[in-house]
């Protein structure tokens, strides 16, 4: 348990930027006077770097002694908050944003590869990712306040706590934290075909969810439902999430992977197929709860699957760099679909990438429901 508690922590340090976005965002904007364009592009190009350095630990992480990583990671974030703090012109403040979702981007995959080394992967996926979701909600509830009363300093003071909070846990990872076997840091090894497929699983449904999710409102606007119903939709499927997260903690390897699998993305696809039909108030809120439900129960077992796949950590450090190009790509489809055919085709995109995403899983959680529980 102290091992799953100080991963979560030192996850939440690394990812705190991705959970509040919009307020990181208005805060920069408002506060930091920025500017919304401007905030914008801090955020942006702070999740760039925190993507790239996701997917350059894909071929570095069995080479890295992975406590001594994560603890060097943290102290770049904690040293970037503070000088986000400081910091009053533009250009340094990106700079210094830059360097701090680079150290982000180390911890993350190693935090996910040591939750997945636990007995009960699923459980601990599930703890990992609710218990995230709570603190986040938290966080955006009391950043109003935090900023209100320092601005910008209150933003980054936050921000700078969670890192302590995952400072003080640190010390329960265990100091032989590694990929298993004698070899295995010495090389990056290639995924099998299967496991390759999978990978591509990973990537599509993950841009299959934000494809969906970065324009879920402004199909709604599109459709005249009302921006209060919207809000009001938006912030209950918060519980769904939380609640798809609850699901996996409880079964845990009880039910078979395909079946936990089936039940997450397809349940997200068809909660894009319910907006085709249909796309007014009551709907768009049934859509928004069965989406962010599945979105989180896939996570929980599409991480458990890949490290029950590999015990040496290198298929889930690389499932976590997928899931970076997924939510990286996703918007950018949406977009691009959007301004060429309209809000439909955005839905229809997404649907596609869904239903590839499931066919691209099955084969790989179909041959593992039988042994979930080894």
């Amino acid at each position: 348990m102290k091992i799953l508690i100080a991963a979560l922590w030192a996850d939440m340090a690394a990812a705190q930027t991705v959970f509040i976005q919009p307020a990181y965002v208005d805060t920069l904007a408002q506060h930091g006077r920025l500017g919304a364009e401007r905030a914008g592009y801090v955020l942006s190009c702070e999740m760039t770097a925190f993507a790239a350095t996701t997917i350059a630990m894909a071929f570095l992480a069995q080479r890295l002694p992975w406590r001594r990583t994560i603890w060097f990671a943290l102290l770049v974030i904690a040293a970037g908050n503070i000088f986000s703090m400081l910091i009053k012109d533009f250009q340094s403040l990106l700079v210094v944003r830059i360097v701090v979702g680079g150290a982000s981007g180390l911890i993350v995959p190693l935090a996910f590869a040591m939750v997945g080394k636990l007995a009960s992967p699923e459980r601990a996926f599930g703890l990992m990712i609710g218990i995230l979701l709570i603190y986040a909600a938290l966080f955006l509830g009391f950043m109003p306040v935090l900023t209100s009363i320092g601005g910008v300093i209150g933003l980054f003071g936050a921000m700078l706590f969670t890192c302590i909070l995952a400072g003080l846990c640190i010390r329960w990872l265990p100091h032989d934290a590694k990929p298993e076997g004698p070899r295995t840091r010495d090389r990056f090894h290639w995924p099998a075909d299967g496991h390759r497929l999978a990978l591509v699983g990973m990537l599509l449904f993950f841009a299959h969810l934000t494809s969906f999710c970065s324009f879920a409102s402004v199909i709604a606007q599109d459709s005249k439902v009302s921006e209060g119903s919207i809000a009001l939709a938006l912030a209950a499927s918060q519980i769904s999430g939380i609640f798809g997260t609850v699901l996996p903690t409880v079964w845990g390897a009880r039910i078979p992977m395909i079946r936990a699998l089936s039940l997450a993305v397809l349940g997200c696809a068809a909660s894009v197929g319910i907006l085709l039909v249909q796309a007014d108030a009551p709907t768009f809120l049934l859509a928004v709860l069965l989406f962010h439900f599945g979105w989180n129960l896939g996570h929980t077992y599409l991480l458990a699957l890949f490290a029950r796949l590999d015990r040496t950590s290198n298929l889930i450090v690389m499932a976590t760099a997928m899931q970076k190009i997924g939510i990286a790509v996703g918007p950018a489809i949406a977009a691009a679909t959007y301004g060429a055919m309209g809000g439909n085709w955005v839905l229809i995109t997404s649907l596609c990438l869904g239903l590839g995403a499931m066919a691209s899983l099955a084969p790989l959680a179909r041959s593992r429901s039988g042994t979930a529980s080894d």
